[in-house]
C-alpha cells in the first residue's frame, strides 16, 4: 500500500474534537467499571499519540470510513498535551507532602494498608460474573498511594459505602463492626491532617482520567488499523508498533506505598 502524506483525516461536520474527547472519556470510564486497570507510562503514551495521529493521517480514507476520523485525532494531541501538563504539575502539588509528621506519614500507611486488605478480601470473593460491578463498587481499579491522603480517604469512604451496599459481600469477608468503626475512624482522623490538600490526588485523578481516554484511543486505532490494513501486514505490523506497551490488569494488587515523613 502506498505511504500517504500525513494529514489529519476531514472530520465529519457532525462530530467535534470535544464530543470525540467526551466519547473516549465515557468509553474508558466503562473500561474502569469493568475493575480494569491498563498500566503504562503515561508520558511515553503522550509521545505515541502524535506518532499515531500521523499514522491515521497516512491512512486517512481507510481510517476515517472506519469512524476514526480528525476530531478524534485532535482529540488525543489535546489528551496528550493534557497528560504533560498534569505530569508537570504533580511535583510541585507535592511539596507540601515533604513536611509531613511521621505520626501523619503512619497514619496514612496504615489507612492504605487497610483499605487494600479490604480490597484484598473483596477480590477473593467477587469471581462470579456479577463481581466486576461489585468489585468496583469497592474502588478496585481505582488508584491508592499512601503518599496522597485524599485518595486514602476516598478509598476507605467508598468501601464503607460499598459494605453497606453489599451486605452479602460483608458476611463473606467477615467484617465486623469494629472493623467498620476502624475505618471511620481513619477517614475522620485522615480530614485532620494538616496540610493534607486534595491538590495532588486531583492532578493524579486527572492524569489518569486522560491517559485512559487516550488507551481507549489507542484501542480504537489499533482494532481499526488491523482491519484496514489486513491486505497489507507489513505496513499494520509497522503501525501497530508504534503504540506504547501496556499492562493489563483486572485488579490492581499491588500494595499500597508508605508515605514518607
Amino acid at each position: 500500500m502506498a505511504r500517504k502524506n500525513p494529514t489529519l483525516p476531514a472530520k465529519p461536520s457532525g462530530r467535534s474534537a470535544s464530543d470525540a474527547r467526551a466519547d473516549l472519556v465515557a468509553r474508558a470510564a466503562r473500561n474502569a467499571e469493568g475493575a480494569t486497570m491498563c498500566r503504562s507510562d503515561p508520558l511515553a503514551d503522550a509521545q505515541a499519540a502524535r506518532a499515531v495521529v500521523q499514522a491515521v493521517g497516512e491512512h486517512s480514507k481507510e481510517l476515517s470510513r472506519r469512524g476514526l476520523n480528525g476530531a478524534y485525532c485532535e482529540a488525543a494531541l489535546d489528551l496528550a498535551r493534557e497528560i504533560e501538563d498534569h505530569l508537570q504539575a504533580m511535583p510541585a502539588a507535592a511539596v507540601s507532602a515533604r513536611g509531613r509528621s511521621q505520626e501523619a506519614a503512619d497514619l496514612l500507611a496504615d489507612a492504605a494498608t487497610t483499605a487494600q486488605a479490604l480490597r484484598t478480601a473483596v477480590l477473593r470473593v467477587t469471581r462470579s460474573a456479577d463481581g466486576r460491578r461489585v468489585a468496583r463498587d469497592f474502588g478496585l481499579g481505582d488508584p491508592l498511594s499512601a503518599r496522597q491522603p485524599a485518595q486514602v480517604a476516598r478509598a476507605l469512604t467508598r468501601i464503607l459505602a460499598a459494605l453497606e451496599a453489599h451486605r452479602e459481600v460483608r458476611d463473606d469477608i467477615g467484617v465486623l463492626p469494629e472493623d467498620v468503626q476502624t475505618m471511620q475512624d481513619l477517614v475522620r482522623d485522615l480530614a485532620e491532617i494538616a496540610g493534607a490538600p486534595a491538590t495532588v490526588a486531583d492532578e493524579h485523578a486527572q492524569l489518569l482520567e486522560a491517559q485512559g481516554a487516550l488507551r481507549v484511543f489507542f484501542d480504537l486505532f489499533a482494532a481499526k488499523a488491523s482491519l484496514a490494513l489486513a491486505a497489507d501486514p507489513d505496513e499494520r505490523a509497522r503501525v501497530l508498533a508504534l503504540l506504547p506497551r501496556v499492562e493489563e490488569r483486572r485488579h490492581l494488587r499491588r500494595e499500597p506505598t508508605r508515605a514518607s515523613g
